[in-house]
């Protein structure tokens, strides 16, 4: 199954109108990793797969880089035994020779380790939704037997100068779609 990918039609937040749960969720500037251990502390990172290769072109142009070999990532994030989050990270390895670590984070959270570090400077998020015949949407349905629209959101984050890309996909199980009517 890996890799998933997360190509959609991202946009910015300001063009679409979100029931109030989903935005909250969505538009949430701090760590997704603490928010949902704020939940429940029973929290765990499933890695689905890392492998060095070549990202989407939306990747790159979110990256605003050439196309160069990178570390892709994908992982899901559970918390109380259930997958919320579907996450793919887009990691330009030629540029992180100084900071290795975030191609070896094996179990660990990006997300925790990136809003730990006091020169990250988080950029804008967008956000995207996923039908469900994408491939986020397919692993919806073999991971909760519930076929339906999803919402993601990406942003690029900068670490002393290397770019970093993480698009965050929330499941069906995800509190963020208890009352889409509102």
């Amino acid at each position: 199954m890996f890799p998933i990918g997360t190509v959609a039609r991202w946009q910015s937040p300001e063009s679409t109108r979100l029931p109030t749960r989903l935005a909250g969720w969505l538009l949430d500037s701090g760590s997704l990793t603490a928010k949902i251990k704020a939940l429940n502390p029973e929290f765990a990172v499933r890695v689905l797969g890392q492998t060095e290769g070549i990202a989407e072109p939306c990747e790159y142009a979110a990256l605003q880089i050439p196309e160069e070999p990178v570390t892709i990532r994908e992982v899901l994030l559970y918390s109380a035994g259930s997958a919320l989050v579907f996450a793919r990270s887009i990691l330009p390895h030629q540029r992180l020779a100084a900071n290795p670590e975030l191609t070896s984070l094996g179990n660990q959270p990006l997300g925790e380790h990136l809003f730990t570090r006091t020169d990250t400077i988080p950029g804008p998020i967008e956000i995207a939704p996923f039908a469900p015949d994408s491939g986020a949407g397919r692993l919806n349905t073999a991971l909760h037997a519930n076929t339906q629209s999803l919402w993601g959101r990406r942003r690029v984050f900068d670490i002393a100068g290397t770019r970093i890309l993480v698009s965050e996909v929330f499941l069906s199980a995800t509190d963020c779609y208890a009352d889409s009517s509102k």
